[in-house]
């Protein structure tokens, strides 16, 4: 926690821009009140979504011929529709 700043609760009632322009560079801020710590203001940290592998679970479950025929069709087989 070395990039770390402090805000009282009127600090970032006042001054929230400011505070907020401190987090997106990528500095955490503790939040406090009558000099306790209440809160941690901190970065998001933005993940890229990964879109779910299909083929590769059924391949899983069902063997390599999984990707001849449409998964819904091998899914509803499975169910016994």
């Amino acid at each position: 926690m070395l990039n770390m700043k402090t805000a009282t609760v009127r600090q970032i009632q006042h001054h929230f821009n400011e505070v907020l322009a401190w987090v997106n560079q990528g500095t955490e801020v503790c939040v406090t009140r009558r000099r306790q710590a209440v809160a941690m203001l901190v970065p998001l940290v933005k993940t890229p979504r990964r879109r779910p592998d299909f083929l590769g679970r059924a391949e899983v479950i069902w063997g390599k011929g999984a990707s001849r025929q449409p998964l819904s069709r091998m899914v509803i087989k499975a169910r016994g529709d």
